[in-house]
This record gives structure tokens, C-alpha cells and sequence, in this order.
């Protein structure tokens, strides 16, 4: 493996954990604002995050679908985020944690389809023959 595509991977790594740490942290604060813990709400939150899980595996393992996939639904994040954004009122700290979801995820959509460092990794995973 060459040194761009030890980047794409390390980048992707990275990637990959910044997206289930939001994920991790919009499951808690739903949760957290509830006056109790709503179970079924909580079950489907888990459920996405598995998911969620499932899918960066696939990305990590270079799956062309997974790529388009996560491209897509992250394209779908982001448009909620910037909606989320616009209609969130209060000070800025309140927004901090929007503005973090919507940095995160402009750089995924970023390194999945423009980065030459994922480009050289998916091809040292799926070499042509």
C-alpha cells in the first residue's frame, strides 16, 4: 500500500469515528431532554447506529455501493443539518454542536467523492485486472 492510500484509510478511519461520535451524541441528547427514557424511540436510535456501524464497515472495505450509499444519506444529513441550522433559534452555543454535524459530514461527502487519498485506497482494495 502506498502512502496515499495509508492516508485514505487513516482519513477514512477518522472519518468514520467523527460520524458515529455524532451519532452517538444525537442519540444522548434526544434522550437526555426527554423527562424519561422512551424505549421505543431508543430501540430505533440503536438500530440506526447499528447500522450506521454496518455501513462504515462496508465504506471501509472499499464497497462501491457503500460509498454511493453513504454519499447519499450523509448528502441527506447535511441537508437536514443546514434546515436544523436556519430554523434553530437561541445563542450560538446552542448551534455549536449543529455546525460540528455539518462540518463532519460536508468532509465525509469531501473525502468519499473528491479526495485522491480515498481514491488510491479504494483501488489498492479493488485493484483491476
Amino acid at each position: 500500500m502506498n502512502e496515499l492510500a495509508q492516508l485514505g484509510k487513516r482519513r477514512t478511519i477518522l472519518i468514520s469515528i467523527s460520524i458515529l461520535l455524532i451519532s452517538l451524541h444525537t442519540i444522548y441528547f434526544y434522550q437526555s431532554a426527554l423527562p424519561e427514557i422512551n424505549t421505543s424511540k431508543l430501540i430505533q436510535q440503536c438500530v440506526r447506529f447499528v447500522l450506521t456501524v454496518v455501513l462504515l464497515l462496508f465504506v471501509f472495505q472499499a464497497k462501491r455501493w457503500a460509498k454511493i450509499t453513504a454519499i447519499v444519506l450523509f448528502g441527506l444529513a447535511l441537508l437536514g443539518a443546514v434546515i436544523g441550522l436556519v430554523s434553530l433559534s437561541g445563542t450560538f452555543i446552542n448551534k455549536i454542536p449543529v455546525l460540528v454535524m455539518i462540518l463532519v459530514y460536508s468532509m465525509a461527502i469531501h473525502h468519499l467523492r473528491y479526495s485522491n487519498s480515498y481514491k488510491a485506497y479504494f483501488q489498492y482494495k479493488n485493484p483491476r485486472k
